[in-house]
């Protein structure tokens, strides 16, 4: 006797994970097709399993019933038959469905974008457990280049305030100081036609910052273990939002400048925050302001890319949206949020885990 367990191998390779984890076979048997032996030969990598890898016509009726009856017939009696139908094409999960449903020896199920899996015999539910890291390896993209929220300091936490002091003093010089330091890491003084400056010291990690606006003068000395990501490139406003959502009851684990390599070592797309929920992933933009819309583009494909189908996705700002950039994120089913249209009953936490909490378990449109 054995416990076999087969699974049909799509695009979204997780619940296949999932489905082999759970029930812990003697042996796997991966069914694919030459558009996913890719995915397949990922998921036998990653697991611990006797595996054989079974490649099926994608589309051919007959082809994939004969190959389903000789796999069928291939068996005792006496094994246990687990068949995880929720991957692959639809004319596999139909007809593995029709030759095993009525078997004794015999469990069909799919595990949804909650990480549910369902019993298709009895209807029954139960949770499977869900791991970020292994996740994006199964897509292709092992996360090794971030920084996680926890190891910010409280000094890091005091520093984000001043930076903001300073930068509502003069937005325009602030933007055009902090930009040319983070272009010319060799560069450590530059200045401004209104006198504001920022003078960097890098023996000692701390900038001398002075602003001058129409409010004033404001002049602060910065320093902080993560001074140079928080000051430069708004590292500041992606921990104010990172801070925020660490108070989210779903928050279990926050990494912040998430870097996924490419093949030749250059850098793909970078992820300003990655929330892992527990059961899914919720992949956070943040901008002070959107100048051009293809930002929300380039955001919506970076999620997929690297979330798979059932992450969520939220752009949050500093200065709020316009209609134009609402739509395009309604379009790509993406939350947005704007810190300076706060409900004026309800606080920036509230408003915004109600918003989060409401759209978590949705089912995303493929």
């Amino acid at each position: 006797m054995a416990n076999i367990h087969i699974a049909l191998v799509g695009g979204q390779t997780t619940p296949v994970y999932q489905g082999i984890m759970y029930t812990n076979p003697d042996r796997v048997i991966l069914i694919h097709s030459t558009q996913t032996e890719t995915e397949a030969s990922r998921i036998n990598a990653e697991i611990k399993f006797d595996c054989e890898l079974l490649k099926f016509n994608p589309v051919d009726l007959q082809q994939i019933s004969d190959a389903v009856l000789k796999l069928k017939n291939s068996f005792s009696t006496n094994d246990h038959i687990t068949i995880n139908v929720g991957g692959g094409t639809k004319p596999w999960s139909i007809i593995f469905y029709e030759y095993f449903r009525k078997e004794a020896n015999a469990q069909l199920f799919y595990i949804d974008q909650n990480n549910l899996m369902w019993d298709l015999i009895s209807f029954e539910k139960m949770e499977v457990s869900f791991d970020m890291d292994v996740q994006f390896r199964l897509l292709g993209n092992p996360l090794t280049r971030f920084t996680s929220f926890s190891e910010y300091s409280p000094e890091d936490k005091q520093v984000c305030v001043r930076i903001r002091t300073l930068r509502n003093v003069n937005s325009w010089d602030f933007v055009n100081l902090t930009k040319q330091l983070y272009d010319n890491p060799n560069l450590n003084y530059v200045s401004s036609s209104l006198g504001s400056f920022i003078q960097r010291y890098p023996a000692d990690q701390s900038y001398h910052v002075e602003m001058k606006g129409r409010s004033g003068v404001k002049s602060l000395i910065l320093s902080a273990p993560h001074i140079d990501s928080l000051l430069l490139n708004t590292g500041w406003f992606e921990f104010e939002i990172a801070e925020l959502l660490s108070g989210w009851s779903k928050a279990k684990d926050i990494r912040m400048n998430c870097v996924f390599p490419s093949k030749n070592n250059t850098h793909k797309n970078e992820i300003d925050i990655i929330v892992d929920t527990g059961t899914k992933l919720l992949f956070v933009e943040c901008k002070t302001s959107i100048f051009d819309n293809t930002a929300i583009d380039k955001f919506a494909s970076a999620v997929k890319l690297y979330g798979g189908l059932g992450s969520k996705a939220l752009f949050i700002t500093d200065t709020p949206m316009k209609n134009k950039a609402i739509e395009k994120c309604h379009d790509h089913g993406i939350m947005h949020y704007s810190l300076q249209n706060k409900p004026e009953d309800k606080s920036h936490k509230e408003f915004l885990f109600e918003l989060l909490d409401k759209e978590l378990f949705n089912i995303n449109a493929k």
